[in-house]
This record gives structure tokens, C-alpha cells and sequence, in this order.
């Protein structure tokens, strides 16, 4: 660039100086040739001296002149020249009749031509090869002038380029990768005085930004391992509301199929209670501290939450917010659990103990002594022992099973055990006249109590047979999706509630109690399926639709080795 315009500019002066140069000397020439004229146009014919001097000028000058008077009559003509050769050559411009002098110059034959018109008309054609001449002579010695300088613009330019303009290049190279993040970029310092401090000052910044950058990861690094061993849930977020972090608790506990970082807190955060803490914690300042019920999956938990603004040094500003999910639902689980025992347990037995107490004081009062009467209520008392015995066997059943420290834990082929818990339920199956449709991947494998296991599996069938209306099908599902073992048990019977899928795995609930009291069910089924599970480290997943059908799906890890 450089150099084009030094060339360009040398091109231009010369264009310049020739243009003006060449006007000049065509002025000139007008000029002089004005003054001949206004000499020539003192002839009067016969004048001899006069004569002598257009002859001598004629000569001199290498031109031919034509003097007519104002009749247009020849006083004096050139030798060899008509004026019909005059009228030729002036005919090929545009001259005005009333302008006193009329002045052309033909460059490509160089002659001048010039009419001047007083008492009498001069015309004067001229040889004028002086303004050619000086045309050639300035492009002859600009273009000398151009050869000679373009080795030393040459020089001048590489100099420029090596000892600035290049060093100034990788500057701002140096720079643009130190803005995308590139800290290790460093550039050779140069002996150039003016470029010397720039290139110290870049590799000094490098140096600090680098030194920086590791500062910030190792503080990064720490609070990212502090955060991944909270057991608490715990988020971060900036000042603009994006997620700065989450630590694996929390991701695994409400963002557990999508990523949440630097997403705004408003869409990955669901729960409206958690939100409207954040925006009081960000217009008062002040740390929000609340005891929230939040549904994960189809599991309720108690978390104590803690909504704490991060404020600047000056506490003028809100840097962030950090939000922290202490998990509190064994706790409040066991205090619930010592309240609603005795309640539940109590509600639970006192029907049968009822019924027996009851039958027993009518057959003291003398039904004993009556056969068939004594048959059916002892049938009966033996019923709701049996049912006492089964409600106080599931009780211990479900307590063994939270304890979870009993458990032999082995390699269950998962669809083998699937089906041969479907041969166990088949005849209660067939007293309703229900199928069942099996679709089973091979060679899935689970690592299970194998008796568990079965257990968890002919518990969900039994409720999708209990549940289901006559000549229903139930269909069941083995298959294998992200290193994932899923059994789905469908049932073609009433369906649940919305509100009630949340409390299904609840003790002693029911969704409907008397069908349930009918089958001999205690509300208990459910609850001891999803300890077991979790035990398996395993989810339990419910969809249902009334009158359509429901779908319980069991999600265990494959085991491969």
C-alpha cells in the first residue's frame, strides 16, 4: 500500500507539472503570437519595411501569415499559401466572429493558429513543436526519475514493514488470541526503539493474565470441589440471573436429563416458592430462609432452603445469589413416621380386632352352642387373625427393608426373573380372564437380591391384576436404554388420580380403599416396592390416565461385568 502510494503519488505530480507546464507554453505562445499580430496588423501594402520584417519573421519562425483588410481583401499572403488553406484549417474549430483574438493549438500536427482582429484581419499559422517537445522531455525524466526512486522505495518499504508493520502484526495477533483466552502466547521483542516498549508491555500482560487465569481456575477448582462434596444441593447464580454452577446433588436431584448452566434461573429452577424467595432475597438483601415440600419424581421431600445474596465489598451491589436445598425428608419422615404409627397402626387393627373381640363375645353369650353359627364366626376370627398376621409381617417386612443391611446382592438375569413372576400371578390372572402380552430383551442382567426382585415384580402385577376389569391385558415390558434395565408393567384398569400418583407409595394408602380391604391388600404393597427399589439404587416411575390404564415403570442400572 505503501509503496502504490508513493508510486501514484509521483505519477500524479508528473501528470500535474505536464498538464500545467504544457497550458503554460500555450499561453505563451498565444501571447507572443498576439503581439506579432498586433505588429502585423500596422501593414499597409506597399509598406516595404514592414514586408521585410513578416518575410524575416516568416523564416524565423517557420510560419505563413494571410493580412486582409476590412473587405476581406488580401494586403499580404505567405508565399505558397492560399487563403483557401487557411479556411481549411480554421474551419475545423469553432471561432467566434466578434472576439477580438482567436487562438487554437493542434497538438497532433503541432501548429498554432491564431486570428486577430483591429483595422485589419491577421492570421498567423505557426509551427509549434516546443509544447511536444517539453511533453517528452518530462515524461522522458520522470520515468528516469521513477526507476531510480523504485529501488529505494523498495528498501524504504521493507524497512518500514520489517521493523513496524510486522511487529505491529504480531502485536495484534498476540492480542486477538490473549482475547480468545490464549494466556501461553508470547512475542518476540524487537531492537526497534519505537516498538521495543510495546512488545515488553504485551508479553508482561500475557504473563499477568496467565498468572491470573491460573489463580482463577485453582479458586474455581476449590469451589467446585467444595460445592461437589456438599451433600446439600446447592446453586450458584450471577448477577444476571444465569447459573453459574450446580453441584452434582442438585443436578441429580432436579435437572437430572438437562444441562442448566448458563441458563436463567427463571427456566431451570420449576418450583414458583424457590423463585419467589430468590426475588425477595435480591429486593431486600437479606438471606431467605423457608421449609419448602418439593415432589422429585413421584418421591415428596422436605428441604430446608437458603436463598443468600452475595453482595460487593461496599454492600452496594449484588454480585449473586447462592441457593442451598438441605435435604430434611428423613428427618421429617421419622417425625412423621412417630406420629402417624401408632395412628395408622391402630386404624389398621381395629377392624379385625373389632370383628374378633366382637364374635368371640357373641359366642360367649351362647352362639357356641349353635354349630353352623360357631363355624362362621370362627371363619371369620381366622380371617382377621390372617389379616392381623399379614399387616404385622409387612410392617416387619418394610422395616428389615429400610434397614437394607441384610440384602445378598447377586447378578439377576432380569427378564428370566420377570417371567417366571408372571407364572406365579397367571392363575389369579385367569380367575379374571385377563392376558398378558410379554416383550422382553434378551440377556439384560441387574444387580439385585434375585427374591427382592420377584417380590418388587409380582407386586406390581398383583395391583395390575386387582385393578384391572375383566378380559383387560396387561402388558409387560424388559428393555435396555442409556445403560439403563426398565421393566413397564401397563394395566387396562381405573386409573389414578393426579393427585393421587404423589401419595401412592405412602404406607397404608389406598386409591380405592374398598376394592383394596377386599383383595386383603394392608396399603403396604407399594410403600415395601419402592424401598426395595431404592435400596437396588433404582427408580420408580407412574403414569396413569382414569379409565385408561396405568403404568408403572421400574429403572435399574445394568450390570455388565
Amino acid at each position: 500500500m505503501l509503496t502504490t502510494f508513493i508510486v501514484v503519488s509521483f505519477l500524479l505530480i508528473g501528470t500535474l507539472l505536464h498538464l500545467t507546464l504544457a497550458d503554460q507554453l500555450i499561453k505563451l505562445d498565444k501571447a507572443t503570437l498576439t503581439k506579432d499580430a498586433q505588429i502585423f496588423d500596422a501593414y499597409v501594402s506597399g509598406d516595404v519595411h514592414v514586408k521585410a520584417l513578416i518575410k524575416s519573421y516568416e523564416e524565423s519562425y517557420k510560419s505563413s501569415i494571410l493580412i486582409l483588410n476590412q473587405q476581406d481583401e488580401i494586403l499580404y499572403k505567405s508565399d505558397g499559401i492560399t487563403k483557401q488553406h487557411f479556411d481549411n484549417f480554421i474551419h475545423k474549430y469553432t471561432i467566434k466572429n466578434d472576439d477580438k483574438v482567436n487562438y487554437r493549438y493542434e497538438g497532433a500536427i503541432e501548429k498554432s493558429i491564431l486570428r486577430y482582429k483591429n483595422k485589419n484581419t491577421v492570421y498567423i499559422l505557426s509551427d509549434n513543436t516546443t509544447v511536444n517537445e517539453i511533453k517528452s522531455t518530462i515524461i522522458k525524466y520522470f520515468s528516469y526519475a521513477l526507476l531510480c526512486m523504485l529501488p529505494i522505495i523498495f528498501i524504504i518499504v521493507r524497512y518500514v514493514n520489517k521493523s513496524y508493520i510486522q511487529p505491529i502484526k504480531e502485536v495484534t495477533y498476540a492480542s486477538r488470541l490473549l482475547s480468545e483466552g490464549n494466556y501461553k502466547v508470547r512475542v518476540p521483542e524487537s531492537s526497534v526503539t519505537e516498538t521495543k516498549d510495546l512488545f515488553k508491555s504485551t508479553n508482561i500482560l500475557a504473563r499477568t493474565l496467565q498468572d491470573l487465569n491460573n489463580e482463577q481456575k485453582l479458586q474455581r477448582n476449590r469451589l467446585e470441589t467444595t460445592l461437589q462434596n456438599i451433600p446439600s444441593a446447592t446453586m450458584l447464580v450471577n448477577n444476571h440471573g444465569e447459573v453459574a454452577i450446580a453441584n452434582e446433588t442438585y443436578i441429580n436431584l432436579f435437572n437430572k436429563r438437562q444441562p442448566i448452566e448458563h441458563g436463567h434461573y427463571e427456566t431451570v429452577i420449576d418450583n414458583k416458592y424457590i423463585k419467589q424467595m430468590i426475588k425477595e432475597a435480591i429486593a431486600t438483601e437479606k438471606p431467605v430462609n423457608e421449609t419448602l415440600n418439593i415432589t422429585v419424581n413421584v418421591h415428596k421431600k422436605y428441604f430446608d432452603v437458603a436463598v443468600v445474596p452475595v453482595l460487593s465489598k461496599k454492600r452496594k451491589k449484588i454480585e449473586g445469589i447462592v441457593i442451598v436445598l438441605h435435604d430434611i425428608t428423613q428427618l421429617k419422615s421419622l417425625e412423621q413416621m412417630r406420629k402417624d404409627f401408632v395412628a395408622n397402626v391402630s386404624h389398621e387393627l381395629k377392624t379385625p380386632i373389632t370383628s374378633i373381640k366382637g364374635f368371640t363375645e357373641t359366642l360367649i353369650d351362647g352362639a357356641k352352642n349353635e354349630p353352623e353359627t360357631l363355624n362362621m364366626f370362627l371363619d371369620i376370627i381366622l380371617k382377621e387373625s390372617n389379616r392381623i398376621q399379614v399387616l404385622v409381617s409387612e410392617l416387619l417386612e418394610l422395616s428389615k427393608i429400610e434397614q437394607a443391611n441384610h440384602f445378598e446382592m447377586s447378578k439377576v438375569n432380569l427378564p428370566q426373573k420377570v417371567f417366571n413372576s408372571v407364572e406365579v400371578v397367571h392363575p389369579l390372572a385367569e380367575k379374571k380372564n385377563i392376558k398378558f402380552d410379554l416383550n422382553f430383551e434378551k440377556d439384560l442382567y441387574v444387580l439385585a437380591e434375585p427374591s427382592k426382585l420377584k417380590q418388587v415384580v409380582i407386586n406390581l402385577l398383583s395391583n395390575a391384576i386387582n385393578y384391572s376389569y375383566d378380559n383387560a391385558t396387561i402388558t409387560v415390558k424388559v428393555f435396555q436404554k442409556d445403560r439403563n434395565c426398565i421393566l413397564e408393567i401397563t394395566d387396562e384398569g381405573i386409573g389414578i388420580e393426579p393427585e393421587e400418583q404423589m401419595r401412592i407409595f405412602e404406607r397404608f394408602y389406598r386409591v380405592d380403599k374398598a376394592r383394596s380391604r377386599d383383595s386383603g391388600g394392608t396399603g403396604l404393597g407399594l410403600a415395601i416396592v419402592k424401598h426395595i427399589v431404592e435400596v437396588f439404587k433404582g427408580e420408580i416411575e407412574v403414569e396413569s390416565e382414569v379409565g385408561v390404564g396405568t403404568t408403572f415403570r421400574v429403572i435399574l442400572k445394568q450390570h455388565l461385568y
